[in-house]
This record gives C-alpha cells, structure tokens and sequence, in this order.
C-alpha cells in the first residue's frame, strides 16, 4: 500500500497535448512511442475538438486524424525492451506515408523501460532523409507539467527553422507564439491580425498549428515575435521561448499581452508603437480606433438607452472582472439595477467580488433565487440560467474593439428581438 506521504502531486498526459499541437499540420506524422491506450485518448480529444470548429476557416476541413499512429507498447516489450517497435513503425511510415517530417513522443512505458527514443530519431533520419524530431513527453511519468504545444513549437524551430536564421528579414511578417489558431475563435485571430495590421503587418504567423512544412520554414523570415495566450497558465514559459528565438534569429522581441478590453487595446497599440519606433503612428492608430468606437456607440445608444440590467456572476475574479463590463454598458446608455452572486461562487469568492467592486461601484446584491422575480428589461449572465427575463450570456474576454462592438451588437439583439437567451460568443 502506497503511504499518503509517499503519493506524488497528479501531472495530466501530455501526450495528447503534443499530439492535438500538430495534428492540423498537412504531411505531419506523430508517432507515440506507448500502448495503445495512450492512441485512443489523443484520437477521441481529437474528434470532440475537431467538431466544435467546422466553421473555422483556419481549420484545415481534409485533417481526420489519421496522421497519430502508436507503437503499441505491451507486456513484451516492457520486459526485452521496445526499440525495434519503434524503428520498425518510424521507417514504415516513412516509405509508405512519405510525411514531411515526423514527431515522436515517448509515454511512461517507454519511459521506465529506458528506450532511448532520441537516439532511434536520429538513426531514422540518417536513413530516410525525413526530419524526425524527438519532444518532451513521458506521459504520467514526467514530474512536471508539460506544455505539449510548447514542445512541439520548440522541436521544429529548432529542427527546421532555426537553420535558416540567415535568411532576409520581411518587415511585413512577425510570429506569434502561444496561441493555436485551430481552436481559437476565429473572430479573435481575426481582430488580432487587423491591429497588427495597422503597422502593416501582413504575414502573421501562429506556430505550429495547421502549418505547412513551407509555412513553418518561411518562419525564418519574420523581422519580429511576440507571445500572447488565451490561457496565462503556461504564458511566461512561451513568453521565454519567443525571447530565445528573436535572439536566435536576431530579429526582435516585442512584448504583448490580449488586447481584451477598449482601454487595454489602445495600451496595446501604444506599446506596439514604441517597441516598433513608431510612436506617431500608434498615436494615429490609437485615435483611429477611438473615433471609430465613438461611431458605432452613438448608433447602438439609440437601441439601448435607459435600458435596465442585472448582472449575475458564477465566476470567481480571477476569470472575471465585472467593472470593465458595467463601464462599457454605462456608456453605451444602460442602467445596472444590482448583481447577482450564483450558487457557483463561495462565500470568500463573493467577498472577493464586493471587496474590488465596493470601491468603485454603489450597487444592491442578491443571492441566485432573485432571478425568478426580476423586472430588468435583461439579464447578463456568466453561465446559462434559468430567469424570468431575456438573457444574454456573456465570454470573459473580448478582443480588441471589434470584440466590444460584437459584445453590444448581441446585447441589442437579445433586446430588440425579446430572445430567451443569446450567447456572446456564438
């Protein structure tokens, strides 16, 4: 029996992780190097995210998931060790796939019984000419949580784009890393290419997602890079690696966040001029997206003037920050009547809520029930819920101004149209 001292801190696979990274890349094989049960978990994530973004127009639609093949590690091969499996898939793949380059992830099998992985990778590529790249893996078995897109970027940098650092620079190209525009909403990449677009930015690259063997190594040209994420848990592990690559390339590294709110998106484009050299031009851009967001308020104002709302909240503040969302609905016209705390949040996330919102805000709270007898014109909701009102469910993040515009365009609908319930982000 395993003594509670000695039971070690649960790491998520990462294995599908790394698969999931490269899965929309055309003529990509990743091979794991594990049993076949390991095969099964990556492929089912892979069809329950592939049929969420159909209407992706990053999404490659010809992807079915049959560039993921397994060695098929069993009881044999964990005693006589499972080498030879591995030589033996690698090089069938490569005569009869012919990929452009083949990514192997080693699981925990592999792990205890010692295969040395890396050195069949290089054995393999001597042979057949065809890159094969080694990443981090170990499944359960690495002690430490592994970004198995991370690694995935970093093995074809390193493989294929890194040897072309002296290639000429285009100062119209910059990467981004840390964002996969595969399962991105589309609508979010778009609004970030557009304010890159205004330093004329015009070959923005998101690596590795749904990249072509060609489109990572045209990589080598971008005069800048930069990290930004979704998801901030693995943000500054991505953030080093785009530092590391600008001095590899000795291109440069430009420091950016999301641009998730009006007031940070003209902070963005401030700080992306001076990076840049280029500080009268991001005071003309800032100005630019201001006059524009002044337009299209004084046409939504007619829609939702003296309106009354009541904002429910079921996330805690760390995904939640509800002041840059009653500021938006102020000036838009809109009169905020009282928030709502929902059964999700603990008490202390509730005080944590009041803490931050008491200082700015003068308002009347209440508990979930006060949704069944409410006479707002909307309810504004974090998660669906059952209410007596229109209701309007709203994302955590918005990007950029178009993001905002999106974010009361659906609230007007959600009036005008008396909908049960509208969804921000659909």
């Amino acid at each position: 029996m395993i003594r509670n001292s000695e039971r070690k801190k649960v790491i998520h696979c990462n294995l599908m992780s790394v698969f999931l990274a490269a899965a929309y890349n055309p003529r990509a094989a990743i091979v794991f190097h594990a049993p076949k049960s390991c095969s099964h978990i990556a492929h089912n994530a892979f069809w329950e995210m592939r049929l969420k973004i159909t209407t992706n127009k990053y999404f490659n639609g010809q992807c079915d998931g049959s560039n993921l093949f397994v060695t098929g590690l069993a009881d044999k091969e964990a005693i006589f060790g499972g080498e030879k499996h591995l030589k033996a898939c690698l090089l069938d793949i490569a005569a009869v796939r012919k990929p452009e380059y083949i990514i192997v992830a080693a699981g925990c099998a592999a792990g205890v019984i010692g295969d040395d992985v890396e050195a069949i990778c290089r054995e393999t590529e001597a042979s057949t000419g065809i890159p094969v790249l080694c990443v981090e893996g170990s499944g359960f078995m690495n002690q430490k949580a592994v970004d198995g897109v991370l690694s995935v970027t970093k093995a074809l940098c390193q493989k294929l784009v890194y040897p072309l650092s002296g290639t000429a620079k285009n100062p119209a190209a910059l990467a981004v890393f840390g964002i996969n525009v595969i399962f991105s909403r589309e609508s979010e990449i778009d609004e970030i290419n557009r304010l890159l677009g205004l330093f004329g930015f015009k070959n923005i690259y998101y690596p590795p997602g749904g990249m072509t063997l060609k489109q990572l190594q045209e990589t080598a040209a971008v005069s800048a890079v930069t990290a930004m994420g979704f998801i901030p848990k693995n943000l500054e592990a991505v953030r080093v690696f785009a530092r590391q690559f600008a001095e590899t390339m000795q291109i440069s590294y430009i420091n950016l966040g999301i641009p998730s709110s009006l007031e940070a998106t003209y902070e963005w484009l401030s700080d992306l001029g001076t990076a840049l050299g280029r500080k009268q031009e991001a005071i003309k851009a800032v100005e630019k997206e201001r006059l524009a967001y002044s337009d299209f308020l004084q046409n939504i104002t007619a829609l939702l003037q003296g309106k009354s709302y009541i904002l429910a909240i079921s996330l805690p503040q760390r995904y939640f920050e509800p002041l840059p969302i009653i500021k938006m609905l102020e000036e838009a016209g809109l009169k905020l009547q009282g928030i709502i705390f929902c059964d999700e949040l603990t008490t202390a996330e509730q005080l944590m809520h009041k803490k931050l919102l008491g200082k700015n805000l003068k308002t009347n709270y209440y508990d979930e029930t006060k949704l069944q007898n409410t006479f707002v014109d909307l309810v504004i909701t974090t998660a669906p819920k059952k209410c007596s009102r229109p209701q309007y469910c709203i994302g955590f993040r918005r990007v950029g101004r178009k993001g905002s515009e999106n974010f009361l365009l659906k609230l007007a609908e959600t009036l005008t149209e008396q909908r049960e319930l509208v969804y921000e982000n659909r």
